[in-house]
């Protein structure tokens, strides 16, 4: 800045109010810090919502599964001989064996789908945390089950349920036969991953293999890593270190869709969002064009001192951006305000099943601060520049006819 702009905005930071309480200023201002704190709080939760699903992925399942190649069943002896070949991984946090099937559950008249997950509760059980009431071991003939499972079958801990099961192996002349077996709920599960607590159920691997007919048999072998992103890399090694009579499978590959998906909704809602910055932008316009004829005489008199359009176009933009920028700023922590206001309130819960998780949540990153903070003062700066113009086409002789 020259010494004329330095001076004239020395004279507005020691007495603005004379511009800030005008009508039009304080609705631009209004208007920025409220078009700002809707962006910045839809950004936040989305931001808080993307977070929120990737560490219930990360923590509902095995960040790398270990599985025979041909797709069936590998014996004990084979998973001690694979977690014994992984042991001295420096990344490896554990390797659990686990039996998983598909079956039916049954209670009350009513039927739903479930996922059987079975392990040695004697070793580190990797979901404890997401237990209600944990119990710490279950006993034989106890289960897990997801909340919303024993919701939609009407049960409680204590009660009993039925699992069945196609035994595809065993085909009588009166044609399929099914194994069924009763099961004594111990306690409820619940992640906040709706497809896990709408299905999941937990048994000893004792129980599932007396259930299923199985003897020194395992579906695979969960690895949990310390830097889950580095999955895919991690399983290519795995791969190449266990042979072919193995396959090793990253979390990735079954939510790298779902993720991009969410991440994309998410710079979407970004975009959508700064459209009301730019409507609160037409504010800005008309008080900078309201200010322009309010100060004729000013510019009228710094015309005839010799100073050129651009350094008087200069002088009101950095009156009316420094404002826009103390606006944009308030507008972010309005928007934080928000975001805390909708993750604390209880009344409104995500439907699990359109979201796949059922809490809201936020998360504020300097990225995302920064985003919106150069996305709004850019689009404010371009509405503050467009009527600026006009000092261009001001004749010197109309402005003093105009203040005779």
């Amino acid at each position: 800045m020259d010494r004329l702009e330095t001076f004239f905005l020395s004279k507005y930071l020691h007495a603005p109010k004379r511009n800030l309480f005008r009508f039009s200023f304080v609705f631009m201002v209004l208007g920025i810090v409220l078009s700002v704190g809707i962006l910045s709080a839809g950004l936040n939760l989305f931001e808080g919502y993307e977070s929120t699903l990737r560490s219930l992925l990360l923590d509902s399942f095995a960040h790398i599964s270990i599985q025979a190649s041909g797709g069936g069943y590998m014996s004990l002896e084979q998973s001690k001989k694979v977690i014994h070949k992984l042991d001295s991984r420096a990344e490896l946090v554990s390797a659990i064996p686990s039996i998983q099937y598909t079956m039916m559950a049954m209670a009350n008249d009513k039927i739903r789908t479930a996922q059987l997950r079975a392990y040695d509760f004697e070793s580190e059980f990797p979901y404890a945390k997401y237990i209600e009431d944990y119990p710490g071991a279950l006993a034989p003939g106890e289960v897990v089950v997801g909340h919303y499972l024993a919701r939609d079958l009407g049960l409680e801990p204590g009660d009993e349920m039925t699992l069945n099961y196609p035994q595809l192996d065993r085909i009588s002349p009166l044609g399929m036969m099914s194994g069924s077996q009763i099961f004594r709920i111990a306690a409820l599960y619940r992640s906040g991953y709706y497809e896990n607590d709408r299905s999941i159920v937990i048994c000893r691997m004792e129980d599932a293999e007396s259930f299923l007919l199985l003897t020194d048999s395992i579906s695979k072998i969960e690895v949990r890593i310390r830097n889950a992103e580095q999955a895919s890399s991690y399983a290519r090694e795995y791969s190449e270190l266990l042979g072919i009579e193995y396959v090793s499978i990253p979390w990735d590959i079954y939510a790298h869709s779902l993720l991009r998906l969410v991440e994309m909704e998410k710079w979407l809602i970004f975009i959508v969002f700064s459209f009301l910055v730019l409507i609160a932008g037409f504010n800005v316009v008309s008080a900078v064009s309201t200010i322009i004829i309010d100060k004729g005489n000013e510019i009228a008199v710094l015309k005839t001192l010799g100073a050129s359009p651009r350094s008087i176009k200069r002088i009101f933009a950095l009156r009316v951006g420094l404002a826009a920028i103390i606006a944009v700023a308030l507008g972010q922590l309005f928007g934080a305000f928000l975001s805390w206001v909708v993750e604390k309130q209880s009344f409104y819960r995500l439907k699990g099943d359109v979201y796949f998780i059922d809490t809201l949540g936020a998360s504020i990153t300097p990225f995302n601060l920064m985003a919106v903070f150069l996305v709004a003062s850019a689009l404010i700066a371009l509405c503050i520049y467009l009527p600026l113009k006009q000092i261009d086409r001001v004749q010197i002789i109309t402005l003093f006819r105009n203040q005779a």
